[in-house]
């Protein structure tokens, strides 16, 4: 589930590392592809499904604007 979208690799990078080290598995979909072509819509910060909520929760406590 997509719980934030980014549009700079380093703060996928830093996203991940906060949600991982909390336990919640994170995929960084189009991580490549954003690389090569700025335009799609940027970097999507997935989660399962069941820690969705979680993770929103600590982002949004660790100061992330999400989108």
């Amino acid at each position: 589930m997509t719980i934030a979208t980014v549009a700079q690799h380093f703060e996928a990078y830093m996203l991940k590392a906060l949600l991982e080290g909390e336990d919640i598995p994170v995929f960084l979909q189009d991580e490549l592809f954003t690389q090569l072509y700025a335009c799609l819509g940027g970097i999507k910060i997935q989660v399962p499904a069941t820690d969705a909520e979680k993770a929103h929760k600590i982002l949004v406590e660790n100061g992330h604007t999400l989108n």
